[in-house]
């Protein structure tokens, strides 16, 4: 099980500096991970199809929104989605629905009804970090440490190797969480979620 904190020393300890007694330490490493930790978490949540953030959501079409022409239905992405990992047409997630088009915040299709698995940055799902793989964890320290090395050590040197020693976590993290997935072959079980009835969102040309 791992928190913020225990993420912070992790890095620290790849650079080769003094752990933090507290997220509220003062000094120049705590304010580079605190600037560096929500985008490097999020990045290496969308890095893979990681089963432990996996979620699985029965999506009906925004009342509001329709194309002019092309597929009949428009389906808002939910708001904890990072990385589409499939569209069913079933609610087992047996039957791949292969005929839809994935845009940035929503997702096209022919049928009313869709269900979409996805990598979730919920607190429930990816943004549990007491769910996290220790190979994950490994994976995130090591991003971090990557990203503040130069402010904090002055070091391009280390950061290179920095830089392979993330591409190797997160290599080895992936083939941990493969190797998990015929256990948890369908996502952890959560209440469904129903897209918006309105949008604010910026639609592309051919959609109202």
């Amino acid at each position: 099980m791992t928190d913020q904190l225990s993420l912070y020393n992790g890095a620290l300890i790849k650079l080769g500096q003094p752990r933090l007694s507290a997220l509220s330490d003062e000094g120049k490493a705590r304010r580079a991970l605190d600037a560096e930790y929500a985008k490097t978490v999020k990045a290496s949540l969308e890095a893979a199809f990681w089963n432990f953030a996996m979620r699985f959501v029965q999506m009906e079409a925004t009342p509001s929104a329709a194309t002019n022409y092309g597929y009949q239905y428009v389906f808002d992405k939910p708001d904890d989605w990072l990385r589409t990992a499939g569209v069913t047409s079933d609610a087992y997630g047996r039957c791949p629905l292969l005929d839809y088009d994935d845009r940035a915040t929503f997702i096209l299709a022919d049928m009313s009804t869709i269900y979409l698995r996805y990598v979730s940055n919920d607190e429930d799902y990816g943004m549990d970090l007491g769910n996290w793989p220790q190979s994950f964890v490994d994976f995130v320290e090591t991003s971090l440490a990557f990203c503040i090395c130069e402010e904090v050590t002055g070091s391009s040197d280390r950061k290179d190797k920095l830089e392979k020693a993330r591409d190797k976590a997160k290599y080895k993290a992936s083939n941990t969480d493969a190797m998990n997935e015929a256990v948890t072959r369908f996502p952890p079980a959560g209440r469904l979620v129903q897209s918006r009835g309105t949008s604010s969102r910026r639609r592309p040309d051919g959609l109202r």
